[in-house]
């Protein structure tokens, strides 16, 4: 019995265990952090052999609050939540290059940046390209691989641009390799496997395509493609390329778990454990991070959960386009708004029923400042009736990708479609004088309200010359804010006018393109 307990217990010394938990693609939902964090500290303290990290894309979308801080109620927290290292994805470019180095540099969370570099030195000291912890004698190497849609050009992003995927990858593997790590563990915001509209389009490769070129990549913690990997799922890739792949979802739904049972002797990976955990309010909250986001709103935004309006029904991505025209025009005291499909977030077709608070509607509305002008009918007919703009103020124009941002929707004056003479009509008196609004070409994160000189410099959406240029003296989320808790603002569902010309319309600007 003693012989038999004695080599139980060198058995179980022989096997080290090292866990690493792991996030991706958070996009400023901020109120799982707390939650997430609490589970980390709390599996930390049992399980002392455990990396966090998260594989990019923090920014973008989510929380309306980020956005009004450039990113810093995002980022400082993450940097309370108590991660190891992360990795930068393709949407942290959202508030600019410059400003994410400076994040970098004031929050100094350890960056894998292995594909990265600058033409403005020096980065930060936390930006590194490899990175090796050591847990009981197994040295784990790290880096980071990030994807950009923008491609390697370092004229377009002086502060942070991305170098080759697949260059870098490999030149990390051999570094690791020199530096004695035992297991290389691949951080990368590139998808399990490409999204439709990359197919043919995108020369990154996938998580799949790295480890095949790798084959001394161990393990994969990924993101982009926002999947939550099914444990049968990647046990069969493990299978067939001897890397595991994992991946957490999206918005902190999940935390993964990935488990390793590495072989004291030979520091090789003996089998390992997958697990996605839900995150909900069950799990406690880490206080410091709580603390962080709640001083961000009551600097930021303390009227966030106001209720400012109600959605009757669903709202179409067009009606709020138009509502929100309408509402600017008013605000202005013009005749007419101009206001780009830009002006709105990219990622809703359309937007749930139910009461509307002053969060979740920064969060459908870029701010933007307003500057009006004084036009002649006939010149802004001119502008308005030409090959580049008319087919523009078809609402559903943002739907085909050629044309995704494209669309200008207006107030104040009627744009129609003839079906049989395939002609746009304005009704543009040429004789008027017309007092337009447009949104200024920048938010409030671009600098101070323009002065008059910078708005005699701005121009209609496209092109157009105005006279008399003035700034308002308030941006867009201010008026909304203002308004909707002095009044309430009162959401119509669609625009004011029939709908009965848009779907032939609509067929006739995409024939264009074939």
């Amino acid at each position: 019995m003693i012989l038999v307990f004695c080599f139980a217990l060198n058995f179980e010394a022989s096997e080290i265990e090292i866990t690493i938990l792991h996030t991706n693609d958070l996009h400023q939902h901020l109120e799982p952090l707390p939650h997430i964090a609490g589970y980390v500290t709390g599996y930390k303290k049992i399980h002392p052999n455990t990396l966090f990290v998260d594989a990019g894309d923090w920014f973008d979308r989510g929380s309306s609050l980020v956005p009004l801080t450039q990113g810093e109620a995002l980022y400082g927290a993450m940097r309370e939540m108590g991660y190891d290292a992360w990795i930068v994805g393709n949407h942290d470019w959202a508030y600019g290059g410059e400003r994410l180095v400076e994040l970098m540099g004031k929050y100094p969370t350890p960056v894998l940046a292995t594909n990265l570099a600058t033409t403005m030195p020096p980065l930060p000291t936390n930006v590194v390209q490899v990175m090796v912890r050591d847990f009981e004698g197994v040295r784990v190497g790290l880096f980071g691989i990030t994807l950009d849609t923008y491609g390697t050009d370092p004229k377009g992003r002086p502060d942070l641009y991305v170098l080759d995927c697949r260059e870098r990858a490999v030149w990390a593997v051999a570094e690791l390799k020199e530096a004695g790590a035992d297991i290389i563990v691949a951080v990368t915001h590139l998808g399990f496997e490409k999204m439709k509209h990359e197919v043919g389009r995108s020369f990154h490769p996938s998580d799949q395509d790295l480890v095949k070129e790798n084959p001394d990549i161990d393990v994969v913690i990924g993101g982009h493609s926002h999947q939550l990997l099914k444990e049968e799922t990647i046990r069969e890739v493990h299978e067939k390329t001897g890397a595991i792949i994992t991946q957490a979802g999206a918005q902190g739904r999940y935390v993964g778990r990935l488990t390793l049972l590495v072989d004291a002797d030979d520091r090789s990976i003996r089998s390992f454990e997958v697990e996605a955990i839900e995150v909900s309010e069950s799990l406690p909250k880490h206080r410091e991070t709580a603390e962080f986001i709640a001083a961000q709103y009551a600097e930021h935004m303390p009227n966030a959960s106001a209720v400012v309006g109600e959605f009757k029904l669903p709202m179409p991505l067009h009606g709020l386009a138009f509502w929100y025209a309408d509402f600017i025009r008013q605000q202005a005291g013009a005749d007419v708004c101009l206001l780009p499909r830009k002006a709105l977030y990219d990622e809703h077709a359309s937007f749930e029923a139910g009461e509307v608070d002053v969060e979740r509607l920064m969060g459908y509305l870029y701010d933007r400042y307003v500057v009006t002008g004084m036009v002649k009918g006939a010149d802004l007919l001119s502008y308005c009736d030409t090959d580049e703009m008319r087919d523009r103020f078809n609402p559903l124009h943002h739907q085909g990708r050629p044309f995704s941002g494209d669309a200008v929707y207006s107030d104040g004056i009627d744009v129609s479609f003839d079906a049989d003479t395939k002609k746009v009509k304005f009704e543009i008196d040429p004789d008027k004088i017309y007092k337009v609004a447009f949104p200024w070409p920048y938010g409030r994160n671009k600098g101070a309200l323009p002065t008059r000189g910078q708005a005699e410099e701005a121009r209609l959406p496209g092109g157009g010359d105005m006279n008399d240029l003035e700034p308002l003296p308030m941006t867009t989320h201010e008026l909304l804010v203002r308004e909707g808790m002095k009044r309430g603002l009162d959401f119509y569902r669609q625009p004011p006018r029939a709908l009965s010309d848009w779907d032939e319309w609509t067929k006739h600007f995409e024939a264009k393109l074939k």
